[in-house]
């Protein structure tokens, strides 16, 4: 089951960056994030993902609060079968009060292309 926008809203900070390919944007995490969210469930759903796991993590200390762990994601769609279609981001983290949040992430590609690659789209 996936988690729900709620929860994962709750692993962002209050802004911050996203970037890929097409450049970067600065976005709040507030209900407009939280209605996003649930439309890239959507989205996936609508086109078949089935699931999607963490292949490998690789992090790196950047100071005693922040990291800089890059995550390759396995994602399996009805028409891949057990194939994976995996794609790679990087995430800024940042510990406060004992939890991390997401200061950043950094995508190396565009899903959408990479979907419609494979013929999902």
């Amino acid at each position: 089951m996936e988690p729900q926008p709620k929860a994962l809203a709750g692993l962002y900070a209050p802004t911050f960056i996203v970037g890929g390919p097409e450049g970067s944007h600065a976005f709040a995490n507030d209900s407009h994030f939280l209605e996003w969210l649930g439309q890239v469930a959507a989205f996936n759903r609508e086109h078949g993902m089935r699931n999607i796991a963490v292949v490998s993590i690789e992090g790196m200390e950047l100071s005693p609060v922040h990291t800089l762990a890059t995550v390759t994601w396995g994602a399996r769609f009805d028409k891949t079968g057990d194939r994976k279609i995996e794609f790679t981001i990087s995430y800024l983290l940042e510990r406060s009060d004992g939890d991390w949040r997401i200061l950043s992430y950094i995508s190396r590609t565009d899903q959408n292309a990479e979907m419609a690659k494979e013929g999902l789209l």
